[in-house]
């Protein structure tokens, strides 16, 4: 399970529970840190995570050459920075490009909204994909069986690209992703708190608590 923030309070926030894979960021989670840059961000949160645990950091650029130039930027800071690309004609470009040349970077697509898109970014080379679930939802789209297919899609293929479902507006559509398919999914922190503060099950250890009081010697 990966963290999607920029945030370092909800990351200290969650450390402790030993769950995260590593922390993901993007352009606009990045731009709610007021007064602080994308570089200076980056390494408040290399210093919270561990050496097995990754940051994604989103390259930007609108040609292809610009693209290309901030992923080197970023990839040159830090070995525990993974680089996301967009899924788009600039971006499918760069990836292939800079998986040719160090195929130990580790690529996430982003910005995936069909199984075609996956496609792509498997043959590209990538290591991961990050299907939006709840944009797509919200365009009508059938994400869970977007994920399913890619899925099956990718075990037809025998490729090494993993799922990486991000954009959560609840926790049904997290379970639902995994279900379809993701190996991973990348969740805000405030769903990660609904995660664990389940009603019911904090009825039920409140009454344990009262009983137990009721109960010592």
């Amino acid at each position: 399970m990966f963290l999607d923030t920029a945030n370092i309070t909800e990351i200290e926030a969650i450390l402790p529970f030993q769950w995260l894979s590593g922390v993901t960021t993007n352009p606009t989670l990045l731009a709610k840190e007021k007064g602080k840059t994308r570089a200076i961000i980056s390494r408040e949160i290399l210093s919270l995570l561990d050496e097995n645990q990754r940051l994604f950091i989103q390259a930007t650029g609108e040609t292809q050459a610009e693209l290309y130039e901030d992923a080197q930027t970023i990839l040159s800071k830090d070995a525990r920075i993974a680089i996301k690309i967009p899924a788009d004609q600039n971006g499918f470009c760069v990836m292939a490009q800079l998986k040719q040349e160090r195929p130990d970077v580790e690529i996430l697509a982003t910005a995936i909204f069909s199984v075609e898109q996956s496609y792509l970014a498997a043959l590209a080379g990538c290591d991961w994909v990050a299907p939006y679930v709840n944009r797509m939802a919200n365009q009508g789209l059938h994400a869970t069986r977007i994920i399913s297919d890619t899925a099956t899609l990718f075990k037809q293929l025998g490729v090494p690209t993993k799922i990486l479902g991000a954009s959560f507006k609840n926790t049904a559509q997290i379970t639902e992703t995994l279900i379809a398919g993701a190996t991973d999914v990348t969740i805000s922190a405030d769903l990660v708190e609904v995660m664990m503060a389940n009603k019911l099950a904090t009825d039920s250890i409140q009454t344990f608590q009262l009983h137990a009081k009721g109960g010592r010697i």
